[in-house]
């Protein structure tokens, strides 16, 4: 059937369908690619303890960085709160990627273990809150572990994890 009906049925597929690209590599058809964008907002409808379950396979996979990088405005769906990383210049020479692509690349390049691969994609989420430039134009985030622990606390509330997995990456993050 058309990815439409498929998604309309049952939205959880539109996040499967990036965990098979993230762990298998394969690239989604350009019409269910097409699809995904327009319809990710229907992730709304699905519980959390859902799409919590196929989002951790998902950082899990080999091909995250690419994944989550193509479906940026899916990763703002669900996590409105990382959209300040996206485009987020940290004007600094020790950071050749934006804050999202810096924080996508340090997630593949992690051990594929759910709790350090859902530390380091929240990790950096204080940065653009804590961000700023000194007088030799360059950028510093002091703080940002402690912020991003902050702001990562009711996401990992909200994503059902069990007490025990939202209290470690917490700490972690931290």
């Amino acid at each position: 059937g058309s990815a439409k009906e498929r998604f309309s049925q049952d939205a959880l597929r539109i996040i499967r369908a990036l965990r098979f690209k993230s762990c298998l590599g394969f690239e989604i058809e350009k019409d269910t690619s097409l699809e995904i964008h327009k319809m990710r907002e229907k992730l709304l409808e699905v519980s959390n303890e859902r799409i919590s379950d196929e989002f951790i396979k998902l950082l899990c996979g080999d091909f995250v960085a690419e994944t989550l990088c193509e479906y940026r405005d899916v990763v703002g769906t669900l996590f409105p709160e990382m959209i300040p990383e996206f485009d987020f210049d940290q004007k600094s020479n020790r950071h050749k990627y934006d804050v999202y692509l810096h924080t996508l690349h340090s997630v593949e390049k992690s051990e594929k273990d759910p709790i350090i691969r859902l530390t380091l994609f929240f990790h950096d989420i204080g940065k653009p809150s804590c961000f700023f430039v000194d007088e030799k134009g360059r950028g510093h985030s002091y703080g940002h572990g402690a912020k991003g622990a902050e702001i990562a606390k009711p996401i990992l509330s909200r994503m059902k994890l069990s007490k025990d997995m939202q209290e470690t990456v917490y700490l972690f993050i931290t």
